[in-house]
């Protein structure tokens, strides 16, 4: 059994997205369409936010994780949970669709909805804690139209788009609460499967650890599992190999303590598990698309 028994690293706030940010009083949903770069910095949001990955592949950073995401990509943000997108390099385009929704308007849609409705359990989806997110692959492509229709009527403001989003909207959730429920039938990845729950010390324990040399056979011991098994386990939760996972979670605690501390380069590689800051400085490029240095003044103001 893996412990927890060190501390975990310091950790820059993340910038808090208020509810003034987006939404235009009193209409409870905003819509946009973003490419992803590296100037954002890790942050929350007082609202609720579903993101869906148009084209492009990079990371996403949420909830002390990291996995790969990929076109067809959807996540369920809660209020509270600190996230961030980045690209797999500075050539590459990540374009997202951001859904958000006000939390008291959630309220009063499942009051309306229990009233003509057997079961509200489409809203279901949006109860995530913080801390969460839901995370669901559209494969086909199947909910990308929606993305881009909901986002053109927000846009253009035809007469009757507030309407129109509403009823898009509810189909939506209503597709995303259909998929995510054949997802738990099949076996399929969603946050809180079996399989994920088999992971969740392990992923903690590297977390803890990060700085410190870590091994796929001390690790699968730890787990009581083979390490082929270990293997197949991890990447099917992760989308990464672990090698990948480790030095993605490396990089992305260099980013905080830029952000967030006034430590050397130097330092903050040995820090973050490097030993050479050469080979600190080659691994962030190739991660961040640019050297730590950029990195700091282009995040800190």
């Amino acid at each position: 059994m893996v412990t927890n028994d060190t501390k975990k690293a310091g950790k820059a706030p993340a910038h808090h997205s208020s509810i003034e940010e987006h939404f235009r009083h009193p209409f409870p949903v905003f819509i946009n369409r973003w490419e992803e770069g590296f100037d954002l910095r890790e942050h929350d949001h007082a609202y609720l936010e579903i993101v869906y990955v148009m084209s492009g592949e990079g990371y996403h950073y949420a909830a002390d994780e990291v996995n790969k995401t990929s076109k067809g990509s959807l996540y369920i943000i809660p209020i509270g949970t600190s996230h961030i997108f980045r690209p797999t390099g500075t050539s590459n385009r990540l374009l997202v669709h951001n859904l958000c929704i006000r939390p008291d308007w959630i309220g009063e849609l499942s009051a309306w909805l229990s009233r003509y409705c057997r079961d509200t359990d489409v809203l279901h989806v949006l109860d995530g804690k913080p801390g969460t997110y839901l995370f669901l692959r559209d494969t086909s492509l199947e909910l990308a139209p929606s993305f881009e229709q909901l986002h053109r009527e927000f846009t253009e403001e035809s007469w009757g788009f507030e309407t129109t989003i509403f009823a898009g909207l509810l189909q939506l959730l209503t597709r995303i609460s259909r998929k995510l429920k054949m997802q738990d039938t099949t076996g399929n990845q969603t946050i809180g499967s079996k399989s994920h729950s088999e992971l969740l010390n392990i992923l903690d324990h590297i977390n803890r650890h990060i700085a410190e040399p870590l091994k796929v056979e001390q690790l699968a011991v730890q787990a009581g599992t083979s390490q082929r098994h270990f293997i197949r386990l991890f990447r099917r939760q992760t989308g990464m190999g672990f090698s990948e996972y480790v030095q993605n979670k490396r990089i992305e605690l260099a980013c905080r303590l830029l952000t967030g501390t006034s430590q050397s380069v130097a330092d903050i590689a040995k820090q973050v598990g490097y030993q050479d800051p050469a080979h600190f400085r080659e691994v962030f490029r190739k991660v961040m698309g640019m050297i730590p240095s950029q990195y700091r003044p282009k995040t800190s103001h």
